[in-house]
């Protein structure tokens, strides 16, 4: 099963604590460095249309996290400093949020994460 990007083996099943994942995401902030972005920009929509713009600043969050270690991560092409977010990572990140943080900023970017647009995303 992946989660994130993060491979967890089959004899976990499908049920992965959120701790289990924390920790990965953690180990990989540790080696990669985050803390260089201060904040993520993000588009919502077709590239060329009109799209709706973030600005997510929250560091003390697990979306923050999430969303910095996307940037980070060399498997994912960037064009231009931007890469797209995948639906499904969009999805387990914002998944993992709404248990995780609590604060309206990163509610707010759950609830768009939860549809099907496109999403562009690049450090600020």
């Amino acid at each position: 099963m992946f989660i994130l990007g993060f491979h967890f083996p089959a004899d976990m099943g499908n049920k992965i604590e959120d701790s289990i994942v924390v920790e990965k995401l953690d180990a990989m902030i540790a080696e990669v460095g985050i803390d260089d972005i201060a904040a993520i920009e993000l588009e919502m929509g077709l590239r060329g249309k009109e799209c709706t713009k973030f600005t997510y600043t929250n560091k003390d969050t697990f979306m923050f996290k999430a969303l910095a270690a996307y940037l980070k991560d060399d498997t994912y092409v960037d064009k231009e400093g931007e890469k797209y977010l995948v639906y499904t990572n969009r999805y387990q990140m914002s998944e993992l949020s709404k248990r995780l943080d609590s604060d309206d900023e990163t509610m707010a970017l759950c609830k768009a994460f939860d549809s099907m647009e496109q999403f562009r995303v690049k450090a600020a």
